[in-house]
């Protein structure tokens, strides 16, 4: 449920913000892809090369934000 509401709002606004245990995240799209990071580190960008590799490889606490779908509480 939480992934299908992820996936519009990206689609929609090329930008999703969440929340994933205690920070707030922020998911985008860019000229090269998709960066993911937390709002407090902004310097601390990954790149992916779509939204579902973004999904499934960037990690919080060891395990991927899929794997935490259904902690996220969307902005």
């Amino acid at each position: 449920m939480v992934l299908n509401e992820l996936k519009e709002r990206y689609d929609k606004n090329n930008e999703v913000k969440f929340k994933l245990f205690s920070l707030e995240y922020v998911i985008q799209k860019n000229d090269n892809g998709v960066e993911v990071y937390p709002l407090l580190y902004s310097n601390r960008k990954n790149h992916y090369s779509s939204l579902e590799e973004a999904l499934n490889y960037y990690t919080i606490y060891n395990e991927s934000i899929i794997e935490n779908i259904d902690r996220v509480i969307l902005l």
